[in-house]
């Protein structure tokens, strides 16, 4: 009967409740425990272009940048639905552009099929990647902030030094990254115990 009670608690749990938000600010998110946290996002690049002997350098400098790093940081994979009109249009345009060339209109009336039918198979999406930097909230709030936005800056360098791109999340994407869990098609209500790959954004693994 109690495993019932809390089941129901849980599940009447609102979404703010969930994620332990208690404000977001600037670069930063404020959770209800007492952390402060902030999140780079990590752009994705396609190793597969470059030759085999640059590939290995590069993987293996980013490694060793990170040997001597014994700090708190999470890495992070969320999946984001792909907004597919913009793209469907642009084949439209161009199907009606093309008039007298038979061979390139049969080509585009393919790709607009296979377009239309990604955004109905609930398929269209991608995952975002994350840095998940945090740290206790202390007294001067500054300073804490000041340490937390200097570990970021030596993530982005090391990112930088191999040709990856990436963004510190400012107060408007925190609060894109924090909607995730309001929508339980993307992520299933599950605890990082059950379901580690999706950890609640502001909330620490239990290792």
């Amino acid at each position: 009967m109690s495993n019932k009670k809390q089941k129901i608690n849980v599940r009447e749990l609102t979404a703010n409740q969930f994620t332990n938000v208690k404000d977001i600010k600037g670069n930063f998110l404020y959770s209800k425990d007492g952390y402060l946290f902030s999140y780079l996002r990590v752009y994705p690049y396609n190793l597969d272009l470059l030759a085999k002997d640059e590939r290995r350098i590069r993987t293996q400098n980013l490694s060793l940048s990170f040997e001597g790093d014994r700090k708190d940081f999470d890495y992070c994979a969320f999946p984001r639905e792909l907004d597919l009109d913009d793209y469907k249009n642009f084949l439209k345009q161009k199907y009606q552009e093309e008039l007298s060339n038979y061979g390139k209109r049969r080509i585009l009336a393919i790709m607009i099929q296979e377009a239309a039918k990604l955004s109905t198979s609930g398929e269209n999406y991608e995952h975002h990647h994350y840095l998940k930097i945090w740290s206790m909230l202390e007294k001067n709030i500054n300073d804490t902030k000041k340490e937390i936005l200097t570990r970021l800056d030596e993530f982005k360098q090391r990112y930088s030094s191999v040709g990856v791109d990436t963004d510190i999340l400012n107060e408007t994407d925190i609060f894109k990254l924090c909607n995730l869990y309001t929508n339980s098609q993307q992520v299933s209500f599950m605890t990082s115990v059950d379901n580690p790959i999706y950890t609640p954004i502001p909330m620490l693994k239990d290792y």
